[in-house]
């Protein structure tokens, strides 16, 4: 069997074409988004390959990506100290949970996160309480339950207290 020239380029266009959907699908079974997760179920704080620009806290502190390292204003900490901080921001998971009623009377900290990729910055207020910590993302209004002891490696020593 002979074919030109244009029926063998036709032949590697669809071949080509039905490898990227091949390579499409395939990437949605194996990094799911997400999105649709039900009270009870685990989700991460940012999202699995979320990769953090900037980080600030309550208007107090600032922690920029410069390169592989980070930035910190003012200098409160060391390095190795951020480094685990940043770790802990980007491997951390709660519990999903509807909107606890008598927590939104306290005054929250603010974590405003600049992700790569993303336009809007992603908003996070944080309520700590005697037994676990609640973050309300306020860009997806989700509300996330993790261990108070994930509190202390979330924040410098200096701007948490437990009381």
């Amino acid at each position: 069997m002979k074919l030109s020239r244009t029926a063998w380029n036709n032949v590697i266009i669809f071949s080509v074409m039905g490898m990227i959907l091949a390579i499409n699908v395939a990437n949605k079974r194996l990094f799911p988004e997400d999105g649709n997760v039900s009270a009870g179920q685990e989700k991460s704080i940012l999202g699995e390959h979320a990769v953090i620009l900037t980080l600030e806290v309550a208007n107090q502190l600032t922690i920029e990506r410069i390169g592989k390292s980070w930035r910190v204003q003012p200098e409160v900490m060391n390095e190795q100290a951020l480094e685990q901080m940043m770790l802990a921001w980007q491997q951390s998971s709660g519990y999903v949970q509807s909107a606890p009623e008598d927590v939104t009377q306290a005054k929250p900290i603010e974590v405003n996160i600049y992700l790569a990729g993303q336009a809007q910055v992603m908003r996070l207020h944080l309520y700590p309480q005697q037994e676990q910590l609640l973050i309300h993302n306020l860009s997806g209004d989700d509300w996330l339950s993790l261990p108070i002891l994930i509190y202390r490696q979330l924040l410098p020593v200096q701007l948490v207290s437990i009381d």
